[in-house]
């Protein structure tokens, strides 16, 4: 099984948080770019991911598409396959999980949201979810 990065970010990149599984052995959890913590998937995890990548990973990719321009509380979600050269899913989201890039996509962005939630909170509770731009700003103030 090969890497696969799941990141949620705002339009402009910033706030951008990921989660990398490496080989459906090892997870990485990033922010910013920057890895805050990691660790090895659990039996269960693997149980309930390794379906959905392994049915991702032979799908043909899904058209990309690419976020529209909007108001500051969008996000952008993606998720590539390291060895591809593009990613499998480009989609803009007001909310998370991000929805429509179909059945077989929705459900996997939803598990790779739910674990970079629960991973996000365990390291910082107070950044679990995603922040947006105008989030930044306001707590600059």
């Amino acid at each position: 099984m090969r890497t696969v990065t799941y990141e949620r970010s705002g339009r402009t990149n910033t706030g951008a948080q990921a989660l990398r599984l490496e080989g459906m052995k090892h997870l990485k959890v990033l922010e910013q770019g920057e890895v805050v913590s990691e660790r090895d998937l659990t039996g269960a995890e693997i149980q309930r991911l390794g379906p959905l990548f392994e049915q991702a990973s032979r799908a043909p990719a899904p058209v990309v598409m690419v976020p529209q321009a909007g108001g500051p509380d969008g996000l952008a979600v993606t998720l590539a396959f390291e060895d591809e050269e593009s990613p499998r899913v480009r989609i803009a989201a007001e909310r998370l999980p991000a929805q429509g890039a179909g059945p077989l996509y929705d459900a996997l962005l939803e598990e790779l949201d739910r674990l970079l939630t629960t991973e996000l909170h365990a390291w910082a509770p107070r950044r679990a979810h995603a922040v947006l731009p105008h989030q930044l700003r306001e707590e600059e103030q």
